[in-house]
């Protein structure tokens, strides 16, 4: 895709107009998560009402929605300064977390987001479904198999587990498998994951399905692109 600030590179379905996860060459790469939801009561059954609430209360204003505020980061901004201030003080539909990554080895934040305000954090950069640290109120973000059965502590510990599971991963983007992708982050969910690198223009993506086991397996080979090394 293109803007004013440059081309970038879009991993989505087809159709799709917003922007979830994205990569600019020599500019930065981000990726946005569904942040927890806003609990009103605290039972599980209750769960479906709080959801219909917060979605009610999303559709009522007028703000532009996370997924159309990152396609116009990548649109418009050219560097990784410009995005994190355009996400992180533009008003939003509804609350989200952006993870944004730069050229430099300092360009790495977390940019947890209400409707009108914002949380950057540094050092600790990667992000799941819920805040960090967590916050009195919110929930974490769960899947329907989950979504009555599970308890307000559940729903905030399977987001938990995801993230610290992430962060325990040292491994380089040098090599083109995906073994950061382990249970809890691979989970009945998962349809897609991507890896890149925007100071060495590397995006690689696959895709997930089930194939008869409890976990999604690749059911896709991997698409790799080398942008900065072919313009060389």
């Amino acid at each position: 895709m293109r803007g004013a600030g440059g081309d970038f590179f879009s991993v989505t379905w087809p159709g799709y107009v917003g922007v979830l996860t994205a990569m600019a060459p020599r500019r930065f790469a981000a990726s946005l998560n569904q942040a927890p939801m806003w609990r009103r009561t605290r039972h599980r059954w209750l769960r479906p009402f709080d959801h219909a609430i917060n979605t009610l209360r999303a559709s009522g204003v007028s703000c532009i929605s996370p997924d159309q505020l990152l396609r116009r980061a990548f649109e418009e901004c050219e560097d990784f300064a410009s995005a994190r201030h355009l996400l992180e003080v533009t008003p939003v539909a509804r609350p989200a977390i952006y993870t944004l990554v730069g050229c430099a080895l300092d360009q790495g934040c977390v940019i947890e987001r209400s409707e009108t305000e914002f949380v950057t954090r540094f050092g600790s950069t990667c992000a799941a479904n819920d805040w960090e640290p967590c916050r009195p109120g919110w929930e974490g973000r769960i899947g329907m198999r989950r979504f009555l059965v599970s308890s307000f502590a559940e729903a905030t510990g399977f987001s938990r587990a995801r993230r610290e599971s992430l962060a325990a991963w040292n491994g380089l983007l040098s090599a083109s498998e995906f073994d950061w992708l382990q249970e809890p982050v691979l989970n009945p969910y998962t349809r897609l994951a991507v890896s890149m690198s925007p100071a060495r223009g590397i995006l690689r993506a696959v895709g997930y399905g089930l194939t008869g086991d409890v976990l999604p397996a690749p059911v896709t080979e991997i698409c790799e692109l080398e942008l900065l090394a072919e313009a060389a």
